[in-house]
This record gives C-alpha cells, sequence and structure tokens, in this order.
C-alpha cells in the first residue's frame, strides 16, 4: 500500500511541476431534474484510464491517469452515488512534510472517502475533528457531491478546515479557493480558472430548468482546454440515480462512451457505427484501447495528434517531481 501511494505521489508531484505554465480541472455538480455530476480532467497528454473497484461502499467507479509504472487516481463515484473529483488549487495553504494521526491528506480523502462513505454528511462524519492538509506539491483539494441534493468544496485552509456547502441547486469548482469567495457573485472570483467558473456558472444557471446529459456535455466543452501542455484529457458526466458515468474523450463529444457501476462495463453510447461493449474491473481499460475501438466502430476515431504530443521538457518536470517526492517521504520516515 506504501509503495502503491508512493508511485501515486510521484505522479502527481509530477503533474503538479507541469502545473508551472498552467492547469486546469473544472467540476460540477447540478441538483435539479435529474441530479448530474461533471470533470473535465485536463493534464499532458498521459495515457488515461477508468476503473471500477471493489470496496467497502461497494463499486466504485475512477477516473485517471499513467504516471511512470502506476496510475493516480482523480474522479470517481461509488455505489451510493456520492461522487467526489480531486483538482488542483493556488496559492498552497496547511502544506506538511508528512500528515501525523490527528491530520488527513486530502488526497486521502478524497480516495478513501469514496471507499468508506455513502453521502456527504458521511465524508465529514469520517473526517471529523482531523484537519485537511497537503504535501508543498501537488496542491489539492476535493469536491464532494451525493444524489440528495448535498454538495461541498473541501480544502485546506490556514489554521482549519475550509468546507463551503452548496447555496443553490448547483456548485462549480475549478482552481482557486472557494472559500475565499463564498459571499461574492461570480464576477468577482479572481485566481486560476476563475473565467472557466464564470462560463460553467452562467451556463448551468441558464439552462437550469432542463439541465440534463446534452447540457451537461456543453458545459463541458465551453470550459475543455485545447491549447497548451494541460489539455482536456476526458469529460465525465455522471448520473447518481442511474449508476452510469458519460465519457467524451480528447474533447470529442461527438462519441460518448457510457460505464455501469451495475453492469461492470463500458459501452459505446453515441456516435458510433457499431455497439460495443466492454468488461470495466480493477485492471481498468485505457483511452488507447477504447480510441482503437472507437476507430473500428466510427468514421473517425481519437488519434492522439501531432499538436498533442508531449513536448520533451515535461519529461524533466516529472523525473524532479519524482525525486521531490521520494525525498519528502524518505524524510517524513526518520
Amino acid at each position: 500500500m506504501k509503495t502503491h501511494l508512493l508511485a501515486i505521489l510521484v505522479g502527481l508531484v509530477a503533474v503538479c511541476a507541469l502545473g508551472l505554465v498552467g492547469a486546469g480541472c473544472t467540476g460540477f455538480a447540478v441538483h435539479s431534474e435529474p441530479v448530474l455530476f461533471g470533470m473535465n480532467f485536463d493534464c499532458p497528454p498521459n495515457e488515461i484510464r477508468f476503473w471500477i473497484e471493489e470496496h467497502e461502499a461497494g463499486a466504485v467507479f475512477l477516473g485517471g491517469f499513467r504516471m511512470g509504472s502506476s496510475y493516480a487516481y482523480t474522479v470517481g463515484m461509488n455505489e451510493y452515488g456520492l461522487f467526489s473529483s480531486d483538482q488542483m488549487v493556488y496559492p498552497a495553504r496547511a502544506t506538511v512534510g508528512a500528515p501525523p494521526e490527528d491530520e488527513l491528506y486530502i488526497w486521502d480523502a478524497f480516495y478513501d472517502a469514496l471507499r468508506r462513505c455513502d453521502s456527504v454528511d458521511s465524508v465529514l462524519a469520517w473526517i471529523g475533528g482531523r484537519r485537511l492538509v497537503q504535501y508543498s506539491s501537488p496542491l489539492l483539494r476535493n469536491l464532494y457531491a451525493d444524489p440528495t441534493g448535498n454538495a461541498i468544496v473541501a480544502e485546506c485552509g490556514v489554521t482549519e478546515n475550509v468546507i463551503t456547502a452548496i447555496d443553490g441547486p448547483f456548485l462549480v469548482m475549478t482552481n482557486f479557493h472557494n472559500g475565499d469567495f463564498a459571499e461574492l457573485s461570480p464576477a468577482d472570483v479572481a485566481g486560476s480558472g476563475a473565467d472557466r467558473y464564470r462560463i460553467a456558472h452562467r451556463y448551468i444557471a441558464e439552462n437550469l430548468d432542463a439541465f440534463d446529459l446534452d447540457h451537461a456535455f456543453e458545459t463541458l466543452r465551453r470550459v475543455a482546454l485545447s491549447t497548451g501542455d494541460y489539455k482536456t484529457r476526458f469529460s465525465l458526466v455522471l448520473d447518481p440515480a442511474a449508476l452510469a458515468v458519460y465519457i467524451a474523450l480528447e474533447r470529442d463529444y461527438d462519441h460518448i462512451w457510457k460505464a455501469s457501476l451495475v453492469e461492470r462495463t463500458i459501452e459505446t453510447y453515441r456516435g458510433f457505427a457499431e455497439h460495443r461493449v466492454l468488461p470495466l474491473d480493477a485492471s481498468g481499460v485505457s483511452g488507447p484501447t477504447l480510441q482503437a475501438s472507437a476507430a473500428q466502430t466510427s468514421a473517425r476515431g481519437f488519434a492522439v495528434t501531432e499538436d498533442d504530443e508531449a513536448p520533451r521538457w515535461p519529461l524533466l518536470a516529472m523525473v524532479a517531481g519524482g525525486i521531490l517526492t521520494v525525498t519528502l517521504l524518505a524524510v517524513a520516515r526518520r
């Protein structure tokens, strides 16, 4: 378990190192009819992957990316319809070398909550009096939402946890501290991802009465990143009532996949000439596997273009990030 966590941290630190030139990811929870959650995962062109794991809370769908010899999870939903996304946040707060027993690393709060909890209230009860903290990189915070209409953004604060509860029918999270702007209008927010926050907030508000799967994907399309080092690698819309996850790869919103926590499968859903079903379990299904299947069933595939290829310098950032994480953990063990 420690080796697995170390590998994940190495990957996350490397991604954070790339974030020196920009970061992304946009998440939301909309509690209308139907209740829908969404996330754009913005990342350098590492392999992406989807899994269904079995845990205390039952089946857990997870999305993530490859770093080195392991994978890092960044978004998920469990069998109770509890959703969580783990996204970068700036500036840094509550950074530590290694959390003591009365503190909880923010990534653990993301992953373990999906494994253990059945609602936002149970997440808060599980965190209890423990303070949320993070390493100096990556800088993270979490969005939680459930089918009852409850949703929060949980952030590491300077002196205590900062919990921003949903105020109305929806909640949006990008990369600034939601807690800093809890009482302000979208026009007044500032920081990393503020423009994406305003775009998503405005579109959801304008379409709330009829907000559905198409509106959810349109929200994600409007805030997708197509330039720079962080491009939108996948867009997810999660339906907690149906326990289904709808997936668009590489900003292609004409071809949609559907993962089912009930059937433990992933299948073609929209835009494909043929219907295909693949098993989805703890071994996972990679983006390239889905891309290859899409190329066989539709007129155009999801092949990575030359523009999407990674520049060579991020490899140095990955190595540096890995060395930094190993050093931090080695010091913490002493």
